[in-house]
């Protein structure tokens, strides 16, 4: 069973690279998956930097010139999907060496299974000059925690702060900071347990940042649809869950998620004049 993991990207090259790296690490052999990167038309070489890229994994890069509706941009990636499993990742996120099996080995077991991510930490692994008052201070007194992580040199360039060796001994795992959306996910898990057993809003918890279901389900509830990111991703859950989804949680999904400096897409393509003056 071949598993495809899609990443749409703008603007986020350095911890596209971390996340792209992390596959490299992985367990799962590397005839079992393929990552396909969505490049929503960046301004920071994300197709040139990862042309340098030595991937162990399958790896193609679909470039967009004109910014495209997320909607539109994700179905772009399904379409040019070739595995059985899907998975939706965001391009700052560092997976964890058994990511891929523990995908794969669940949606063995459950045809009509929704994998949703649970746990996550957040990490400096990129300096941005960018960061709001908020993040450089917290920048600032995590990088005065852990003394052995690279300074930032320069107050007005990107700078990588990891090195790749603290990915693949897994230091950078125990130093992440809290995450508050994923501490309401754990909350939610205590209280119903993996499988949301009488939970009662499950298509609350898809998002695209971190989820995974077949092709099989996906063509049955439909594309994605051009609605505002969250709108789209519960309207398409509810499709899953009318036509049989089971959404749960698995407690081995640990990731990273890597500060960046949120760039929003565009949820929907821009009126027309004609529908502008209706």
């Amino acid at each position: 069973m071949l598993t495809s993991v899609v990443i749409p990207v703008r603007d986020a090259v350095d911890q596209l690279l971390y996340t792209l790296f992390s596959f490299n690490l992985q367990f799962a052999s590397f005839e079992k998956f393929e990552v396909i990167v969505l490049d929503n038309a960046s301004s920071d070489g994300v197709a040139e930097k990862m042309a340098g890229f030595g991937a162990h994994y399958p790896l193609q890069c679909l470039r967009f010139r004109r910014a495209l509706p997320y909607a539109e941009l994700l179905n772009r990636g399904v379409k040019q999907s070739r595995g059985e499993v899907i998975i939706f990742l965001s391009p700052t996120m560092i997976v964890p060496r058994d990511f891929i099996s523990v995908h794969l080995h669940a949606h063995e077991k459950q045809q009509k299974l929704v994998l949703l991510g649970l746990c996550a930490r957040r990490i400096y692994s990129v300096y941005d000059p960018g960061f709001s008052p908020i993040q450089h201070a917290e920048c600032k007194e995590w990088l005065e925690n852990y003394p052995y992580i690279k300074r930032p040199h320069s107050h007005t360039q990107t700078i990588r702060l990891l090195e790749e060796g603290q990915i693949v001994n897994g230091q950078a795992f125990p130093i992440g900071l809290p995450c508050p959306e994923a501490e309401k996910r754990l909350t939610i898990r205590q209280k119903y347990g993996s499988s949301l057993s009488g939970y009662r809003w499950p298509w609350t918890l898809f998002s695209t940042k971190h989820a995974s279901l077949s092709r099989a389900s996906l063509d049955t509830a439909g594309v994605f649809k051009a609605l505002p990111r969250i709108e789209m991703e519960r309207d398409l859950a509810k499709r899953l869950i009318k036509k049989g989804a089971v959404f749960q949680f698995d407690e081995k999904l640990t990731l990273l998620g890597q500060e960046w400096v949120k760039r929003k897409l565009p949820d929907r393509p821009p009126l027309s004049k004609k529908n502008r003056r209706a």
